[in-house]
């Protein structure tokens, strides 16, 4: 019981992380963490949205940077593994760019959700 109630908090807590960095997210957090008035709140809206985006725009040239670097690993690597391994990087490769773009298109409202992937 112990087992299955850590990793419910631990994926609770994953998943708080990974809102973060979504604008709705970002806003709900830093709402959070300041508790506002009304009127703070109607001052300060313009200015969260603002950096929101520019949060997600970061994390967004973040997990891009992170592709190409992977591309570049296997690159490096190719001409020392045999083509099971050079399939299993690939493979690796098109799961972090199918969900990467999942999670952009769930940033974006146009995703399915968590659990409504198309698999």
């Amino acid at each position: 019981v112990g087992f299955l109630i850590s990793g419910r908090i631990t994926s609770t807590r994953v998943d708080k992380m990974k809102s973060y960095y979504t604008d709705m997210g970002f806003d709900r957090e830093l709402i959070n963490i300041i508790r506002p008035t009304p009127e703070q709140r109607k001052k300060i809206a313009p200015i969260l949205k603002k950096h929101a985006t520019l949060n997600r725009e970061m994390m967004e040239d973040f997990h891009e940077g992170q592709v190409e670097l992977f591309l570049e690993l296997k690159e490096e690597l190719a001409e020392y593994l045999d083509d099971t391994q050079i399939n299993q990087l690939d493979r690796k490769l098109d799961n972090r760019k199918h969900r990467f773009q999942n999670q952009k298109n769930n940033r974006k409202g146009k995703g399915r959700g968590r659990m409504g992937n198309n698999r």
